[in-house]
């Protein structure tokens, strides 16, 4: 028996707050753990209420940002022998970015276009770094792009949501 759609979004809306209530616990423990301790450890024991009162929201943080990490996506775009373009049917979740990466040489021509149902999925471009320069964004969220590259390497082509989450067919052409 499966489980209907709704429930399961309830559940996965759910976790950040059962991981949260978790943390809470484990905070509420701790300090009630230091304030037993003898008033002659009565100094410690504060420092040691700081040190775990803040480890708590360290670790929310740090479960939040591997829970994103989690759900991007970095993949290497490949034409099939012969071609100038291929397509990419996936979808994104809001708050996570799909990312691209796509060589090409300088002086050629990148198409890009992206197409979803509830016109909600955009795309960075972004160039290959200029020798020790950073990476330059040629384009941001964008629908449609053509444009000739200014450098020679791997191009990054990022995806994400305006709002919600979205399906899309991204089209990239080189010529």
């Amino acid at each position: 028996m499966s489980t209907p759609f709704s429930q399961r979004w309830i559940v996965l809306l759910a976790m950040p707050f059962i991981a949260l209530s978790t943390l809470t616990i484990h905070l509420t423990t701790a300090t009630a753990a230091n304030v037993q301790l003898s008033s002659k450890n009565a100094q410690s024991a504060s420092v040691s209420s700081m040190l775990v009162a803040q480890r708590p929201s360290n670790l929310l943080a740090q479960r939040s940002s591997n829970l994103i990490a989690q759900r991007s996506r970095v993949q290497r775009m490949r034409f099939a022998p012969g071609a100038d373009s291929a397509t990419i049917k996936a979808s994104v979740v809001n708050g996570t970015r799909d990312m691209y990466l796509l060589g090409a040489q300088k002086g050629q021509t990148m198409s890009v276009r992206i197409v979803s149902l509830e016109d909600n999925a955009v795309f960075d471009v972004v160039a290959p770094p200029k020798g020790t320069e950073s990476r330059q964004t040629l384009k941001q969220e964008a629908v449609t792009w053509s444009s000739t590259l200014p450098e020679t390497g791997d191009y990054q082509i990022v995806v994400g949501t305006t709002r919600g989450n979205a399906n899309y067919r991204l089209q990239v052409t080189i010529r």
